[in-house]
């Protein structure tokens, strides 16, 4: 991204947090036209309005499915780029927050899974990690980049719950990622490998299994087990090189234990470096709900950061 890209992501941002509500109206307080995370835009005109476009890609044969948020074209040079995954199996969303970055200035990827409303392909959780490093090359092709006007040194990848599990362990394979948030993440490594099989049948069952494209629970539960060793999140964590991390819980989850994220960011602090390590915990179930602006405001505060 050139000085003059980040400087207008850097303006906008300041105006959202600036900005003051009055009668229900947004007032920025820096002049742009572009009126940052929670305020509409469109002051531009037709030519620089934001607007979305069709996610169409391949990842292992199968076509994956999304959509792909722009910014007002009044961000000059490049602009970072916010990929957002969802969790098992894709009923939380968290397109709100993709929306918000989008009007702070960042180009704004949701894809839907394979297996999961409407990709093709098969389900699986070791295609979700496959899905999203194949995301990630996408997005940094210079096809896209020179469409979407991407920076390549600036994605960061979001995921809620099971989608924690796909952005941890994608940014530790695959070169390229400049941060990652996950959101109430699901240690889905360290669960399997604790949880009596019956248990984790029950578990993927109440959380929407069979909505999902799959072989059956046997061969979700197989795929689980290859991989369970190596996705487990202190061990990931130890691969998790050059790459910021921002992680969110909900005080009240009882969905997903937080007391297995402890050893986790343990590991991931302990490298030490320049890198951004950074916690917030918030008075929220595992959906997050009621917290969302702050989040927004954390997410872009830690995107801004990491860009510094």
């Amino acid at each position: 991204m050139n000085r003059l890209g980040y400087l207008f992501f850097s303006l906008s941002f300041a105006a959202m947090t600036a900005a003051v509500l009055t009668g229900g109206e947004c007032v920025p307080r820096v002049p742009l036209d572009v009126k940052a995370l929670f305020c509409d835009g469109g002051a531009g005109g037709a030519k620089t309005a934001s607007d979305y476009d069709a996610l169409v890609f391949e990842s292992g044969g199968s076509e994956i499915y999304g959509q792909i948020l722009l910014p007002e074209r009044s961000f000059g040079g490049e602009v970072p780029c916010v990929l957002i995954f969802h969790g098992f199996a894709g009923f939380g969303r968290f397109d709100d927050i993709g929306q918000a970055l989008c009007r702070a200035g960042c180009v704004v990827v949701i894809p839907h899974h394979r297996g999961a409303w409407g990709s093709r392909g098969k389900y699986s959780v070791s295609h979700c990690v496959e899905d999203a490093a194949n995301l990630v090359r996408y997005v940094r092709s210079p096809a896209f980049r020179k469409k979407y006007r991407v920076d390549p040194e600036a994605v960061f990848l979001i995921g809620h719950s099971m989608g924690g599990n796909t952005v941890l362990n994608a940014a530790a394979e695959v070169p390229g990622v400049r941060g990652i948030v996950m959101l109430a993440p699901c240690d889905i490594g360290t669960m399997f490998r604790k949880m009596p099989k019956e248990e984790m049948k029950k578990f993927m069952i109440d959380n929407g299994l069979e909505v999902l494209r799959t072989d059956g629970f046997e061969a979700v539960c197989d795929d689980l087990a290859r991989h369970a060793a190596a996705y487990a999140f202190p061990k990931a964590a130890a691969r998790l090189k050059d790459v910021d991390l921002l992680l969110i819980v909900g005080e009240w989850d009882t969905c997903i234990p937080n007391d297995l994220l402890k050893d986790f960011y343990a590991a991931a602090c302990a490298g030490g470096g320049k890198r951004i390590r950074a916690f917030r915990s918030y008075r929220a179930r595992h959906g997050l709900m009621g917290v969302r602006t702050r989040i927004a405001r954390d997410i872009a505060d830690f995107i801004l950061d990491s860009l510094k």
